[in-house]
C-alpha cells in the first residue's frame, strides 16, 4: 500500500517515515505543505493520505482533505494532529476524516488506524470503541487488500491469474506471488469484473486474459503461469466466454 503523508513538524516526520517503513507501507512521499501535496496526490494516485492539520503555506491539511473529498476519485485521509481546541475539530470533522491520530502515537495505534480507515472507506460500520483489528479481507476500487503480517497489502485485481479455495479461505495467485485471502470463494467472485474472470470449476476463478489455450481432450487451460484442470459442467461456459473459430 502506498502513502502519501504532510507534516510540517521534521522531527514528527522523521518518525512517521520510521513507522510506516516498520510497518511495510510504501511511503511516497512527506510534504510540509498544501501545495505540494496536490500535486503529489495528482501525480502518484496514492492508497491513503495523512494529513498534519497544520501545515506550511497559505493552507491546511483540512483545506487539502476537502479538495480530497470533492475529487471525483476521493482518497480514504487520516488527520494526525495536536490540536484539541473544538473549532479545528469540528472543522476537520466537516471534511468526513476516516479516522484522527493524536500526537504522540506509536505503531500499534497507526497500524490500527489505517486498518479501520481502509475498513470505513469500504463502508464498514466500524467505530473507535468497536474495532478490534483486521478480520477480513476487503476490496476497493480496482484493488484487494490482503493482511500480511502487520500489514495491508495491495493486489490489483487485473494481476490476479487465478483463485483458488484453500480450506476456510482462497489463495490469490499472481505471476509471482501468492496470497491467502480471508474471504469465501463465492464472495470473491462477486468481488471480480464478470468480464475478466471466469469460474472453470467448484475451486478455481481464472483471469480470462491469461489464458493461452485449452486442451478440450484433458479437460485443462493453460495459464500464463500454470495448467489447470477444469469441469466438464463448466465447459460451454468457458467456451462461451471465448472468442473461437469454429
Amino acid at each position: 500500500m502506498r502513502i502519501l503523508v504532510a507534516e510540517d513538524d521534521p522531527i514528527f516526520a522523521n518518525t512517521m517515515e520510521i513507522l510506516i517503513d516498520e510497518l511495510g507501507y510504501d511511503l511516497i512521499d512527506i510534504v510540509d505543505n498544501a501545495e505540494e501535496m496536490f500535486s503529489l496526490i495528482v501525480a502518484t494516485k496514492p492508497d491513503l493520505v495523512i494529513l498534519d492539520i497544520k501545515l506550511k503555506g497559505l493552507k491546511d491539511g483540512i483545506e487539502v482533505a476537502t479538495s480530497i473529498s470533492k475529487s471525483a476519485n476521493p482518497i480514504p485521509f487520516i488527520f494526525i494532529t495536536s490540536f484539541q481546541d473544538s473549532q479545528t475539530f469540528e472543522r476537520a470533522k466537516a471534511t468526513n476524516p476516516f479516522a484522527f491520530l493524536i500526537k504522540p502515537f506509536d505503531e500499534l495505534t497507526l497500524q490500527r488506524t489505517i486498518e479501520l480507515a481502509l475498513y470505513k472507506y469500504n463502508n464498514a460500520i466500524l467505530d473507535n470503541e468497536s474495532f478490534g483489528g483486521w478480520h477480513k479481507d476487503i476490496v476497493l476500487k480496482d484493488s484487494f487488500f490482503i493482511k500480511v503480517g502487520q500489514k495491508l497489502e495491495k493486489i490489483k485485481i487485473l494481476d490476479i491469474v487465478y483463485v483458488e479455495i484453500a480450506d476456510k479461505y482462497a489463495e490469490v495467485h499472481t505471476e509471482n506471488k501468492k496470497l491467502v485471502v480471508r474471504m469465501p470463494l463465492r464472495e470473491i467472485l462477486t468481488k471480480l469484473p464478470p468480464q475478466d474472470f471466469l469460474r472453470i470449476n467448484r475451486n478455481l476463478i481464472i483471469n480470462a486474459h491469461c489464458i493461452e489455450h485449452v486442451n478440450l481432450q484433458d479437460h485443462t487451460v493453460k495459464l500464463h503461469i500454470i495448467e489447470l484442470p477444469f469441469s466438464r459442467r463448466f465447459k460451454e461456459h468457458i467456451l462461451s466466454r471465448l472468442n473461437t473459430l469454429q
